[in-house]
């Protein structure tokens, strides 16, 4: 936003000029020192021009907004740059808070229950924000949304794919990354329709207290009914879907869902839970080196792209149309993975977009000036590569872990990930310094996930894993093609059909 230093002086608090005659004397030459000091008038008494001014600086104590419906206008920030950029690093140290407590509520007590909870209280914690009467209840309230909030993505993506049968993993990638980026748009929009922030978190925030409705309609995730034990429920559910799509359940299918002996939890996988989650996961070296690469993974997708993000505020224009303009691009990417994700798979899907990523980012360094033109067209390439990266990542990493820890490994690999988006906002101060770092850094992380890419098993047309065992195993996996009717006994995948409905 637009800011300048009062000159009182010359005019009051309410001047609507922002471009006087006599600004070029009065204010200092530009950037910070522009909007935090001014020069003192060389006669108080004579009229304001733009040759009236000493050379000796004063600091401001008042400034002129273009607009007042910003935090930064409402708590008179303009000189204070740390406690701006202090809301953004609160909103990621909530993330890092967050995912790991509500992947364990999750794996704990189930993903609807985590998915309700998170969105009710992101929209009652949200709204707050509305009525904060100093910049310090703002920072509070924030990191209290986000902790309240910030996994509510990951529950629902994860209860939605082990809802649905294995061959309709990619649809729903792609379809909730489509909906991210309606959601992109209609934040945009809302934010042009009603500029001032607290009439805007008014719109936004009380909506997500709906959620709470889902209690009574949506249902939980049928594989994790079963890994816990309550095939009872889990009977009940696909009951209710088979009828809802006229399929009628063969006395097999019942009989395995019913049966002693095919129970998804026994007596060995009871005892192992008992163990506790992270001693299973520490006593599994495949594990610990599977979480290691994800986690290089996630910071490598929150890095690249939320630091390119970041740059596209630099764009000529209405920034509100620049923000929908890059949020749109990011539908190539989801769509291109739906085409490609059950056609080449994981590995090669996201090690093509890993390297594309890191090579436009590097070669923007090498583009002359006069070629704006393809730097800005290498910036698109690099930013439609990461977006495509980050929506399989969540796919293919969740497809590494097995039920009762996915959830809860999900959540770490994200959680560390974080690490890449408190980093990303530094990248243009050190732009100031070395102008071509930034991309290398961007370039030289893609570069290394999809090389690392290389050390992970392929899951095209692979079940969901239950247990550590079956994780590890996953290479060796011969699963059935997508489409069986059947039901596995070490691993339920609900038929498509009778879940579409559910």
């Amino acid at each position: 936003m637009y800011l300048r230093c009062l000159v009182p002086e010359c005019e009051s608090a309410n001047s609507t000029d922002y471009s006087p005659a006599w600004l070029g004397g009065a204010l200092a030459a530009g950037g910070r020192e522009q909007r935090c000091s001014r020069r003192a008038p060389a006669d108080p008494q004579l009229p304001c021009a733009a040759d009236s001014f000493a050379d000796e600086l004063l600091p401001c104590d008042r400034w002129l907004y273009a607009s007042n419906d910003t935090i930064v206008a409402e708590f008179n920030l303009a000189c204070q740059e740390w406690k701006r950029t202090l809301v953004g690093t609160i909103h990621n140290i909530g993330m890092l808070v967050s995912l790991p407590i509500l992947g364990y509520v999750s794996d704990r007590w189930g993903r609807k229950r985590a998915l309700v909870l998170s969105c009710t209280l992101v929209g009652a914690i949200g709204s707050l924000k509305a009525f904060s009467i100093s910049y310090e209840m703002y920072v509070i309230v924030e990191f209290l949304e986000t902790v309240a909030g910030a996994s509510s993505f990951p529950a629902a993506y994860i209860l939605t794919i082990e809802l649905l049968g294995q061959d309709k993993r990619v649809l729903t990638t792609a379809f909730l990354g489509i909906t991210l980026v309606l959601g992109g748009l209609s934040f945009a929009l809302l934010a042009k329709t009603f500029p001032y922030f607290r009439t805007f978190i008014l719109v936004v925030y009380p909506p997500s207290l709906l959620f709470i409705s889902y209690i009574y309609f949506l249902p939980e995730s049928i594989r994790w009914l079963l890994s816990k034990g309550r095939k009872e429920e889990a009977l009940e559910i696909v009951m209710k879907a088979a009828k809802m799509n006229n399929v009628t359940l063969s006395d097999e299918t019942i009989r395995q869902l019913t049966s002693v002996e095919k129970v998804k939890i026994d007596e060995k996988k009871e005892s192992e839970e008992e163990k506790g989650l992270w001693i299973q996961v520490l006593r599994s070296p495949i594990i610990m080196t599977r979480l290691a690469i994800c986690s290089w993974w996630w910071i490598t997708c929150t890095f690249v792209f939320y630091g390119l993000a970041i740059n596209s505020v630099t764009l000529a224009g209405d920034k509100y149309t620049n923000y929908m303009l890059v949020v749109s691009v990011e539908i190539i990417a989801v769509v291109t993975n739906a085409l490609v994700l059950d056609r080449i798979g994981r590995k090669t899907t996201l090690l093509i977009a890993y390297v594309v990523c890191g090579i436009s980012c590097v070669a923007i360094i090498f583009v002359p000036t006069s070629m704006s033109w393809l730097t800005t067209l290498l910036y698109l390439v690099g930013k439609i590569a990461i977006t495509q990266a980050f929506s399989g990542i969540y796919m293919y990493t969740s497809e590494l872990f097995p039920t009762h820890a996915r959830h809860s490994l999900l959540g770490f690999c994200s959680m560390v990930g974080r690490v890449g988006s408190i980093v990303a906002p530094q990248m243009p101060l050190l732009a100031i310094y070395i102008e071509w770092l930034p991309s290398v850094l961007f370039g030289a992380t893609a570069l290394i996930a999809g090389g690392l890419m290389l050390t992970t098993p392929e899951t095209l047309n692979t079940r969901l894993p239950d247990t550590i065992k079956e994780a590890e195993c996953i290479a060796s996996q011969h699963s059935k093609p997508p489409g069986d009717k059947t039901l596995q006994q070490n691993g339920f995948t609900p038929d498509a059909q009778v879940t579409s409905k559910l």
